[in-house]
């Protein structure tokens, strides 16, 4: 016996059964989907949260120590080791005077300086200066010796050294040919 729709009501009752189950499915995947997202966004965050209080309180731990560290920091004079003036103008300006300093008392010549740019790095300022000299090799040896051993610290960032003479010239036994020197130097100044 055949039906309006033309389907028998096996069929039919069948069909009814299976859109049912879709609904539901689609019903159910429409609530739990969400629910499980949201779930699983929350647990990443509590995680992250539960990690950053861990790292915290490990900090907080440490505090008593590093306090100690500090102090003896502090107790060592540790600004002898920076550039004593804050404002770059006059950080340059003592960086300029301690190297012609240098330069003059190990017999090199001092033809040009320029200052860089300041640059501020937290508390801290870094000034630069380009330097350009003539020196013979053991003079420049003991220029880069005073510089880098010398309070304030001063650090030799970049270096081109030129040969002034031409290919195949030997130098008189006892005399050193002169050399061209560039110098970056950089120091650091408390800002503020």
């Amino acid at each position: 016996m055949r039906t309006v729709m033309g389907w028998p009501p096996e069929k039919r009752r069948k069909a009814a059964v299976a859109i049912l189950a879709a609904g539901v499915v689609i019903l159910i995947s429409l609530v739990a989907v969400p629910l499980w997202l949201s779930h699983r966004h929350y647990d990443q965050a509590l995680e992250d949260v539960d990690g950053r209080l861990t790292r915290y309180e490990r900090l907080a731990a440490a505090r008593p120590a590093l306090e100690q560290k500090l102090e003896a920091v502090r107790a060592m004079g540790s600004r002898k080791y920076f550039l004593k003036a804050s404002a770059a103008s006059l950080s340059a300006a003592e960086m300029q005077e301690r190297v012609r300093q240098y330069v003059d008392a190990n017999g090199g010549r001092l033809i040009s300086v320029q200052v860089g740019q300041p640059r501020d790095d937290g508390r801290f300022r870094q000034v630069t200066v380009t330097m350009q000299l003539n020196a013979n090799t053991p003079a420049l040896r003991k220029i880069l010796l005073a510089i880098e051993t010398a309070e304030p610290y001063l650090f030799v960032d970049a270096i081109m050294v030129r040969s002034q003479v031409p290919p195949g010239y030997k130098a008189p036994p006892g005399s050193e040919p002169e050399m061209f020197i560039q110098l970056e130097i950089s120091g650091y100044a408390i800002a503020g």
